[in-house]
């Protein structure tokens, strides 16, 4: 964990007035710890709150599960074998044990296997009996794969009803006559785009062209086909919302079916209830004996993590003859033949339901998963009281953190106060406020999370009405969003000011105090400004919490003991700044370490205006460079000096401003998201600089690895030598690597082809060998592999001239990012170091920021962010083309030299630039004809035209 700012007292601290209000339902008995410690190891470092959208498995649960498999022969279920037999026993144990989990059994429920929450619901739309004059309807907070029901059901000609809590208790959208309005639509154009127009000036979720209920036209006088009385309705919701948490009450399930609510009071006809019950089961008791719910679907590795691809429907017995099955597979037939329709499907509901072989070994795991979270908590009551104790935490201290002026810090998507552990779980869904009242977009939340190795979610995560309805978007909104680039998943979190999605984070089981306290000094340090135009991460005072001691409610009960009634909103007084103040952070330049000898790749001075020449020479016959210009001697190549003179603190020396704009450095990285290599001039090729990210590491499943994933990259120095014909690697503690540039061999075998995938692309690559793997596996611990771009693949520039994501098709691309290059300007540079060192009191040596930045072209001018403007530039005789600026993330906070993060640059970035957070810019090179060119230091750089609006 990059604990930068929380000591260790002020962490007992906190958790001693944690464990005062909260001890007896929190930890399991104070197991807690241990269980981390042995159980979930490999969350050390990094804190985890994305527990809603998977919680993480035990490594006693994989123990359990591996010997399991090791000590038994588990069978094909369709065949008589005595293995099989084994299967299919084993499954059946396992239905009997979901059942009972849920407090039920065989006698009340059937349970049909299905690939998870999403799959059981899309079973359901296309096994209900739908008819005219039925009617789907559902509730506003729900999940996307609860709408994808809807266009199954007006496809059979069904009557499409979404309804609000609200609306669904109180009636608030109805008649005089307790009828709903506005809010229903029929399966015309039930597919078209149209259906997010709003209804008579109101806003609605469905066409303009509607059957609605005005009047006296009632449900069963308006539609004649209603009033037939077999007609089957469906009622769906969530019992948890994934959104927000809340917790809507099961009795809704008996009290539709008895027709208790104005939505179905009037309607001929069976009602039916869907329970979607995937978040909730996550960290709560659902007892199927009490809830009357006909169908409830749920995913399994929302409850322990694993296996993951498997979840259930889970159907009451009379409801089980409602559903219809037209296809049918592998074992679910009886009889059938093939040259006629004969088909006689198995008695049993799961029997015909479940197509083809199951998963077994996946179901099988389900036993271990259940064994072992009721050994470590004790049971679903506990693990409920242990979340819903973090989220109420974390809820009262965030909406007590103020700015400087008094300022809200956050805004807060509930419904509920967080005192009732009935109608909330375990999450908190907020956006994050400046000292103005502006939001901070959730992709600026997400980034500095990702920097402090917090693992959280953000967007509408996938649930619209809820989304829709906690920001106050209008259906127009959300449709002006869309057409303005906004798509699900995209990192658009703001429009015109606005939201378009938020921040969420969730707790599991085996979350901790330590997890929900570093999350709220991550938001402290990162977004409370304690005075104006500076944010908390800038003002060095850590601790400025309001020191709200809240208790439960009276209804959270430890299973031991009650607890005392006290008051929800008891405040003490504001504790004292932290005794530990924080220290400026001052990091020492150390460039590219190990400089036994100058570069002898890089031009002397007095050779600057020669070697030019000599380099478009050599080129244009095939020639490599001598060992005097571009390789180095055996005797001399102990590691290759990509290094320059520590920077005197920029107080103590005067900045020399460039009399004209001009090229003051060459980086290229010949190994992806590895150390730069420094040339004083090298030739442009039609993918950028020749051998520029023409490698990439790869992890053991042919996964690309960048910084973000292992900071030690940056470690391992890359060099070319054009004469030996090898790319060499060098990195502390281990021998050089040679491995050739030559395609036809590499190393001691044959370059074998492989594929990786990198920023959406599939790449065809060469694996470089085994030497080459075992070099990097020993250096980064981990099982890795160098793979070379296959020559003959190829790949388009990833921005356009706007600086959009998206390809014009006339510039290849190596395994860069976005680009062929990325132009660096100094003077930026050197004007976001003063803003660093205003704003947080760390200096940066201006070369450790321009590594940081990984820039190929680094020029010097006289204006910072002049390049932002450019259309065009000139460097030496060459023309590049920008194509918009740069988006940073949290890599630039990587110290090239030591593989540590700083907070910075990225925190002075957002304050200063947009939310994209750019620094740079893109740039291609049209490589007009056959002939080498090349570039180097030196040259001058003139922008050609200027962009415009």
């Amino acid at each position: 964990m990059a604990d930068k700012w929380r000591n260790v007292e002020h962490l007992q601290r906190k958790q001693a007035n944690f464990l005062t209000n909260y001890g007896k339902v929190y930890g399991y008995g104070g197991r807690i710890d241990k269980m981390q410690e042995k159980e979930f190891s490999r969350l050390k470092g990094i804190v985890y709150l994305d527990h809603t959208g998977t919680t993480h498995y035990a490594q006693s649960q994989l123990d359990a599960y591996m010997k399991d498999l090791q000590t038994n022969v588990y069978g094909n279920p369709h065949t008589r074998s005595a293995s099989s037999r084994l299967t299919t026993d084993t499954i059946d144990q396992l239905r009997f044990r979901i059942l009972q989990h849920f407090n039920t059994s065989v006698e009340c429920h059937s349970v049909i296997f299905t690939s998870g929450c999403t799959g059981a619901l899309k079973l359901l739309a296309e096994s209900f009996p739908w008819e005219d004059g039925s009617i789907f309807s559902y509730l506003e907070d729900n999940h996307t794969s609860v709408l994808g029901v809807r266009e199954v059901a007006a496809k059979e000609g069904a009557t499409i009803v979404c309804v609000s809590e609200e609306e669904l208790l109180r009636c608030s959208n109805c008649d005089d006559k307790g009828t709903l309005q506005n809010r229903t639509m029929t399966s015309k154009n039930s597919n078209s785009m149209e259906n997010c127009e709003p209804n008579n000036g109101v806003p609605c979720h469905f066409p303009a062209e509607t059957d609605t209920f005005q009047g006296s036209e009632k449900l069963d006088s308006g539609n004649a086909t209603s009033r037939s009385s077999g007609q089957p309705h469906l009622f769906t919701y969530a019992a948890m919302c994934n959104f927000s948490g809340r917790k809507f009450p099961l009795d809704w399930c008996s009290k539709i079916k008895r027709k208790q609510f104005s939505l179905c009071e009037e309607s001929r006809g069976q009602w039916y209830t869907c329970l979607d019950a995937a978040c909730y089961v996550s960290t709560n008791q659902l007892d199927l004996s009490c809830c009357e719910a006909d169908f409830v679907t749920l995913s399994f590795y929302k409850i322990f993590g694993f296996p993951t691809g498997l979840g259930a429907l889970i159907v009451r017995k009379d409801a089980e003859d409602l559903l219809r099955k037209t296809y049918f597979g592998g074992g679910t037939a009886m009889a059938v033949t093939s040259n006629g329709r004969f088909y006689i499907p198995r008695p049993n509901l799961h029997d015909r339901f479940e197509d083809g072989t199951l998963p077994f070994l996946d179901i099988i795991a389900l036993r271990h998963g259940f064994d072992t979270m009721e050994k470590l908590t004790g049971g679903m009551l506990h693990i409920s009281q242990h979340t819903f104790s973090l989220a109420r935490y974390v809820y009262l201290q965030l909406t007590s953190l103020k700015h400087h002026n008094g300022q809200a810090v956050a805004v807060v998507y509930t419904d509920t106060e967080f005192d009732d552990i009935n109608t909330q779980g375990g999450i908190v869904n907020f956006n994050l406020l400046r000292a103005n009242g502006d939001f901070a977009g959730y992709s600026e939340v997400d980034k500095l999370a990702a920097l402090h190795d917090i693992h959280l979610r953000t967007g509408c995560f996938c649930n619209s009405g809820a989304c829709r309805r906690y920001l106050g978007l209008s259906n127009q909104q959300i449709k002006d969003n869309y057409q303005a680039g906004h798509a699900c998943g995209d990192d658009k979190d703001l429009i015109s000011g606005q939201p378009t999605g938020s921040v969420r984070i969730s707790f599991g089981y085996m979350s901790t105090f330590e997890d929900a306290q570093f999350f709220l000094d991550f938001v402290q340090e990162c977004f409370v400004e304690k005075s104006p135009n500076t944010t908390g991460a800038m003002n060095g005072q850590n601790e400025q919490y309001y020191n709200t001691e809240l208790t439960l409610a009276p209804n959270v009960q430890s299973t031991n003991e009650g607890l005392d009634t006290e008051d929800d909103r008891r405040e003490t007084e504001v504790n004292t700044r932290s005794t530990c103040a924080k220290t400026s952070a001052t990091l020492q330049s150390s460039g590219l370490k190990n400089e036994p000898k100058k570069q002898a790749d890089c031009l002397q001075e007095d050779r600057s205006v020669s070697l030019k020449k000599e380099i478009e020479e050599k080129s244009s016959k095939g020639q490599g460079l001598d060992s005097q210009t571009h390789s180095v001697r055996d005797s001399e190549r102990s590691v290759p000096q990509t290094t320059w003179e520590k920077d005197e603190p920029t107080e103590s020396r005067e900045v020399e401003v460039p009399a004209q704009r001009h090229l003051t450095n060459i980086f290229l990285y010949p190994v992806k998201s590895c150390g730069a290599f420094q040339v004083k001039s090298w030739q442009l090729s039609a993918r950028g600089l020749l051998y520029d990210r023409e490698w990439m590491v790869v992890n053991e499943s042919g996964v690309c690895l960048s910084q973000k994933r292992e900071p030690k990259l940056c470690l391992i120095r890359p060099a070319i030598y054009l004469t030996e014909g090898v790319l060499q690697l060098s990195a502390e503690g281990m021998k050089l690597l040679n491995v050739s540039l030559t395609c036809a061999r590499m190393g001691d075998v044959e370059a074998s082809m492989c594929q990786s995938k990198v920023c959406g692309d599939r790449i065809m690559g060469l694996d470089c060998g085994n030497e080459a793997a075992d070099w990097l596996t020993r250096f980064l611990g981990r099982p890795c592999r160098l793979v070379r771009q296959n020559p003959d693949s190829d790949r388009d520039c990833k921005v356009n001239r706007a600086g959009d994501d998206s390809s014009d098709g006339k510039y290849s691309l190596s395994l860069a990012n976005e680009s062929q290059y990325l132009l660096i300007s100094r003077a930026s540079v050197r004007e976001l170091q003063q803003q660093i060192a205003a704003n947080s009191n760390m200096v940066i040596p201006i070369e450790d920021l321009v590594l940081r930045f990984r820039g190929n072209l680094v020029i010097d001018s006289r204006q910072a962010y002049e390049e932002d403007e450019w259309s065009e530039v000139m460097i030496g005789g060459q023309q590049f083309q920008s194509r918009g600026q740069c988006s940073r993330c949290q890599m630039v906070c990587l110290d090239q030299a030591t593989a540590q993060r700083s907070k910075e640059p990225l925190m002075t970035l957002f304050q200063l630039r947009s939310k994209k957070v750019p620094f740079g810019i893109h740039l291609v090179h049209n490589m007009a004809g056959t002939e080498p060119c090349c570039i180097q230091v030196g040259d001058e750089v003139t922008p050609v035209t200027m962009a415009t609006d």
